[in-house]
């Protein structure tokens, strides 16, 4: 039997009008719900913005994180609910915000009726993040909504292999990646691209921003490429360098199949690597972290 799912990787523009802080913040929720309800008019069963979207354009600091973003959860759930409801659709909400009196790179979960089903808080923080205040989560929760099981890992959080695995064992069956890479070139963004997808069996969702339109890509540029990738790392829709939405409707119930993979013809790999792991080897990946002085390029070891 069939489990179809339309999905929507919403790639919102790279730049918001307005010349402070509060005006970008803004011009991203409009455009956050102008282009939901496109993805919502055009029939996605589940819908996925960019890495904080409510804060692109700002510059943020220790001093004036806090205040900007202090009502951030509640405007992205008045903002968006209604959006969700409106078009059955389920969306992933990727904001910076003020929770219990901490800053922190989040995405909001919201079911089909508009519900707050619950929250991913990004475990992997860049120095930049941590500077301006930014607390790390320390979960890899697994959330149901239209039907499917999804997890999300946000930006540096791809970094990790080991992120999309946890996600992988905790039941995700799709894997939304928002984030705001840009400039390392297209070789090493399709790796990244379609990793997640090929090494554990599920449909990744790389989310990120598009160029003007008038300007033409090159490197130092959010990446755009917004795409939904298949278990086989096939790239089934992909939203390019502009803004724009990638759309496609898959199927859940059409695993990756692999031909001799461990044994003769042919047989679902998802299930057989499962059942090949070996955790009881895995203790260094469980190792004290020993910190090191950052180094820069040119400089001998």
């Amino acid at each position: 039997m069939k489990r179809p799912l339309t999905i929507a990787a919403v790639q919102l523009p790279s730049t918001a009008p307005g010349r402070s802080n509060a005006q970008r913040q803004r011009a991203n929720f409009a455009l956050a719900e102008t282009w939901l309800n496109a993805a919502g008019k055009r029939g996605a069963d589940i819908a996925c913005v960019g890495e904080t979207f409510n804060v692109v354009g700002t510059r943020l600091t220790r001093r004036n994180a806090p205040a900007l973003v202090r009502r951030a959860l509640a405007e992205t759930v008045r903002r968006l609910a209604p959006i969700a409801r409106r078009h059955r659709m389920a969306i992933v909400a990727p904001i910076l915000a003020l929770i219990e009196g901490q800053v922190r790179n989040i995405a909001v979960i919201f079911d089909r009726k508009g519900r707050v089903v619950g929250r991913y808080h990004k475990v992997h923080c860049i120095e930049n993040e941590r500077d301006y205040g930014t607390v790390p989560g320390d979960e890899w929760p697994v959330f149901e909504v239209a039907g499917t099981r999804i997890g999300v890992q946000i930006c540096h959080d791809t970094s990790f292999p080991e992120s999309a695995r946890c996600l992988t064992l905790n039941g995700a069956e799709i894997i939304f990646w928002p984030h705001v890479m840009s400039g390392w070139g297209d070789g090493f963004m399709d790796v990244l691209l379609r990793s997640p997808a090929v090494h554990n069996g599920i449909h990744f969702v790389p989310v990120c921003y598009g160029c003007p339109p008038e300007n033409a890509w090159r490197p130092g540029m959010l990446i755009g490429r917004s795409s939904i990738v298949g278990p086989d790392a096939t790239i089934i829709a992909d939203a390019g360098r502009h803004p724009g939405i990638a759309l496609a409707t898959i199927d859940l119930a059409a695993p990756r199949v692999a031909h001799w993979f461990t044994r003769a013809d042919d047989w679902v790999w998802k299930t057989d690597m499962l059942n090949d792991r070996r955790p009881e080897t895995y203790s260094p990946l469980v190792k004290a972290v020993v910190r090191q002085k950052p180094r820069r390029s040119g400089k001998p070891v």
